[in-house]
């Protein structure tokens, strides 16, 4: 009897100690998850007055929105305006927005990724990965480099889904092209055509080399390793995140209701907010997700630079200024501008997100080319 009760005295110590260790273990995940954004970068400096007051500038007349502008250890971040038509709250600078076609940035990061890992090569055809797809001599590099041929899906899908109980899908999108085998508007790689559909099809080529869902395979090789701790995919997102989600508007019109091909992935559907897109430009600067032969072959043009300036890479638009290079993305997708623009050989980054129109006019060369220049 004695020995029995010693042995259930034993029992109940464990699982206390057990319960606290996880407790423990849980607090310290939900520690790492709620990281702030100097808690990896304290060192920042400010730019000087002048600097910060001519950037400032750009932003104080009708403009609804959040900016940050970083270069070589200097800081500017602010929020400007309302977050919506009825004014109700003043903008936050770590406000979250559908960062729209700047998410092709993250995804042919991931695919260069398996590239690096000897996963893929460039020359593959998607036939190697998706038999199903139904046009011959399409490669990952014509895709990355919009230069496929392919229709967009955004002009083709609208009146073929008539699923209101659920979104449209990477992988319906594939049966969609299966088929309806949509017409090419040319054949590969006889231009370049910028084309959404294009970065659709990239995720299903990811989620088979990985043998992760996409969404799973960016959070733990990009969000995670540089990190952006905001950032989620539509309908991925963790329950840690408790930064606004904001809703894009037009005119004197809100996208407060689902759109059918919103949950689509790849070409958009990333939310974030400008620190956080910091994190990415200096993961990317400090070699925490590519190699620098890797980056320099994603900002290879894959067509002679037009007489503006302007080419486009590996999921990357290239424009060639006074200053030199940028690399960049800009996009739009119901109601949200956003511009991610940079230098990497000078430590430079420029984040403007806004979800209105009256805020997109922003001239985004001259910003950096003013970023450049100042101090």
């Amino acid at each position: 009897m004695r020995r029995h009760t010693i042995n259930i005295a034993w029992i109940l110590v464990f699982v206390l100690l057990h319960a606290c260790q996880s407790d423990g273990e849980k607090a310290s995940e939900a520690a790492e998850e709620k990281i702030g954004f100097y808690e990896n970068h304290k060192a920042f400096k400010s730019f000087t007055k002048h600097f910060a007051d001519s950037i400032d500038d750009c932003f104080k007349s009708d403009f609804d929105g959040t900016v940050l502008v970083y270069k070589q250890g200097k800081l500017f971040k602010r929020a400007y305006g309302k977050i919506d038509l009825r004014n109700s709250s003043k903008m936050r600078v770590d406000d979250l927005f559908q960062l729209a076609s700047v998410s092709k940035t993250i995804t042919a990061v991931a695919l260069m990724q398996l590239l690096e890992k000897g996963q893929i090569q460039l020359e593959d055809t998607l036939q190697k990965f998706l038999p199903e797809f139904p046009y011959n001599g399409i490669t990952i590099r014509q895709l990355l480099s919009h230069r496929s041929g392919l229709s967009n899906y955004m002009y083709e899908t609208e009146y073929y889904w008539k699923d209101s109980n659920r979104y449209m899908q990477n992988k319906d999108l594939l049966t969609f092209i299966q088929t309806q085998k949509p017409r090419p508007y040319n054949y590969p790689n006889a231009c370049f055509s910028y084309c959404n559909t294009n970065f659709a099809l990239l995720p299903l080529i990811i989620e088979k080399v990985s043998g992760k869902a996409f969404h799973n395979y960016v959070f733990e090789y990009i969000f995670k390793p540089a990190g952006m701790r905001q950032t989620f995919f539509l309908g991925h997102k963790p329950n840690y995140i408790h930064s606004r989600v904001l809703i894009g508007r037009y005119d004197q019109y809100e996208y407060n209701t689902p759109y059918y091909s919103d949950a689509i992935l790849g070409d958009k559907s990333v939310y974030s907010n400008v620190e956080d897109m910091l994190m990415f430009h200096l993961a990317l600067s400090e070699g925490r997700l590519l190699k620098p032969s890797t980056m320099a072959l994603m900002f290879t043009p894959s067509f002679p630079y037009y007489p503006n300036g302007m080419s486009y890479g590996l999921g990357f638009r290239l424009n060639k200024m006074p200053s030199g290079l940028w690399q960049y993305h800009n996009g739009w997708w119901r109601g949200f501008w956003t511009a991610f623009w940079n230098k990497f050989d000078k430590q430079i980054c420029v984040v403007v997100l806004t979800n209105s129109k009256h805020s997109s006019h922003i001239n985004k060369r001259a910003l950096a080319e003013l970023v450049y220049t100042g101090q």
